[in-house]
């Protein structure tokens, strides 16, 4: 396994980092995209572990920067679409001329996942994902299940005065919803973008791995809706949900993170040849 700097774009301006395995004949290339504007590292350099734990399954594995994010340079008068689609063009172009041409899995947490979704929508060569705590859209239970257990979780009875008091204060605009300031954060795929992906993903006979934590409870509360709520043929088939309601949005838990990086190990394992087989 060897690592080695990648550059992408005009003047080589944007950079990220190639961890390559032994032998890359026929070798898929997993990209992780940053989360939010967090370094290529990843938080707690889950991106690095992700990379180099691939690495060693056989995929050729690259940690982007995307404009604006880290050490590459934004790019001035371009909406975060406009940029990342542009990222994504010259992106790609470089790893076809250094390696040439391969199918690609995105993997990204939040923001990324949130990216990722979008190229794969328009990207003809996707044919894996792996996305962490992306949106999902609910389901005709979510509203039901969201009541249940409001009402059956006892800390909210013992917190009812506090969380009252809250809740007048947001509706007043005196407390912000971390929610709804985080969501608004995000430049999330619309629901034809997502349907155009995992629609995508299906005519490949691709593969998604799809992970909630506790930070989606507000728009996912069970494991099974994301692939109910998008309700596209055959779906179920390709996507494999995870939910894990008690893990932390970046897995700062050192046994979360191991757990995360189990899990995309046996599933990248499992999908190694098919990776390699799929043509566009």
């Amino acid at each position: 396994m060897k690592e080695a700097i990648f550059r992408y774009g005009e003047n080589s301006s944007g950079l990220g980092m190639v961890t390559l395995p032994e032998n890359i004949s026929e070798a898929p290339v997993a990209i992780t995209l940053n989360a939010g504007l967090i370094h290529r590292e990843g938080p707690y350099r889950l991106n690095v572990l992700i990379c180099r734990m691939l690495a060693q399954l056989g995929y050729i594995s690259i940690r982007i920067n995307l404009s604006g994010k880290g050490d590459t340079p934004s790019r001035e008068g371009l909406t975060n679409r406009q940029s990342v689609a542009l990222d994504w063009h010259q992106i790609k172009q470089a790893i076809y001329e250094r390696f040439g041409q391969r199918n690609f899995i995105l993997i990204g947490l939040c923001s990324g996942a949130d990216n990722a979704i979008k190229i794969t929508a328009e990207e003809s060569d996707v044919c894996g994902l792996v996305i962490i705590d992306p949106v999902s859209l609910k389901d005709v239970g979510f509203r039901k299940r969201q009541f249940i257990s409001k009402i059956s979780n006892p800390y909210k009875w013992l917190n009812l005065s506090k969380n009252i008091y809250s809740r007048i204060r947001r509706l007043l605009g005196i407390e912000k919803d971390i929610y709804e300031e985080m969501a608004g954060m995000r430049d999330a795929p619309t629901s034809d973008e997502m349907q155009n992906a995992f629609i995508h993903i299906v005519r490949r006979q691709g593969k998604v791995l799809a992970f909630f934590t506790s930070q989606t409870l507000n728009h996912y509360n069970q494991h099974g809706q994301f692939v109910r709520a998008l309700d596209i043929p055959e779906f179920e088939t390709c996507c494999t949900e995870v939910f894990w309601p008690l893990a932390d949005h970046v897995f700062k838990v050192q046994t979360h993170r191991d757990r995360l990086i189990e899990r995309i190990y046996e599933w990248a394992s499992v999908n190694l040849k098919l990776f390699k087989q799929i043509k566009a």
